[in-house]
């Protein structure tokens, strides 16, 4: 791999202008909030590639493969605004079961939640959408997920415009964050359609226990694992509704889940995450086998950045 014998620079680093579908805004900055967050190792930046199969790829100095999508400060705080809506009105639907019940049931609910939260959102995320080509430059995982909330969302009954711009929205949290996106990624291994057709709330029962034991080997509950709990005591409730079964089961059949779950890149790099067991691996065994990998070729050069 030719680096031109330069040493890498420390410097902010964003996707080509190109993946936006327009020029990105100059106004776009780190706010204050993100300075105070700690150091952090990360990979020195090579370059990125836009592959015309899709996708954007991030290559690094020394690493093996390259990894997919392209997070970066500004659209990071951009999501972490529009997710903390959308969290809100997961734990508001978690906590009242009869309220959640009732509004799904309500002719026009799903599209004036939905539409409200869409233009919410917006006003956060517009700038960032890989609007070009869409849906070409995200993830293929996130691809899927799309194609998933796209017919269960059709299938209940809401507005196509509306649930496809949701659908989008969704993306783009994830896609901007790695650790949603692996976590999910580490989920969909856990499990597959079948099963998920056959024994829905008993596969997400097993799946949440292992998630637990992952994201929680000590036994102490992170905000992370309370989020994914009151996901999947919606999901549970709403299965009982035989629309929301149907449409779940129609949202399965059109994923293809090969390109959902963890590739040979994405092991690669989730060997080295601490704060989260992927493959149900704790940290220690999961660095053997990144060294391991590595046998024979120089180790990836790391740099300390403030993020």
């Amino acid at each position: 791999m030719e680096t031109n014998n330069q040493q890498p620079n420390i410097r902010m680093v964003l996707p080509d202008t190109k993946v936006f579908g327009e020029k990105m805004p100059l106004g776009s900055i780190v706010r204050p909030e993100m300075a105070s967050m700690n150091l952090t190792a990360v990979f020195a930046f090579e370059r990125a590639e836009y592959p015309e199969s899709g996708g954007i790829e991030r290559y690094f100095h020394g690493c093996l493969y390259p990894e997919k999508g392209f997070p970066f400060p500004q659209a990071l705080y951009a999501c972490s605004i529009s997710k903390r809506y959308l969290l809100s009105f997961i734990r508001l639907f978690a906590k009242n079961k009869f309220v959640l019940i009732a509004g799904m049931l309500k002719k026009g609910f799903l599209n004036d939640l939905l539409r409200t939260y869409n233009e919410s959102a917006d006003l956060n995320l517009s700038q960032f959408y890989y609007n070009n080509e869409y849906p070409r430059y995200y993830s293929p995982a996130c691809k899927e997920i799309k194609n998933f909330l796209e017919v269960f969302l059709k299938e209940i009954g809401v507005n196509e415009e509306i649930g496809n711009h949701f659908a989008k929205i969704f993306i783009t949290l994830i896609d901007y964050d790695n650790a949603y996106r692996y976590r999910i990624q580490d989920c969909a291994d856990m499990t597959n359609p079948i099963q998920l057709k056959k024994n829905f709330i008993a596969e997400l029962d097993y799946i949440f226990k292992e998630y637990d034991k992952r994201d929680n080997p000590n036994g102490d509950r992170t905000e992370m694992t309370d989020k994914f709990a009151a996901l999947i005591k919606i999901l549970k409730l709403c299965y009982h509704i035989p629309k929301f079964r149907k449409a779940i089961k129609k949202g399965l059949e059109a994923v293809n889940w090969e390109k959902l779950v963890m590739d040979e890149a994405d092991t690669y790099f989730t060997d080295l995450w601490i704060d989260y067991n992927f493959r149900g691996e704790p940290f220690e065994v999961r660095r053997e086998k990144f060294l391991k990998r590595h046998e024979g070729k120089e180790l990836p050069p790391m740099i300390q950045i403030k993020v």
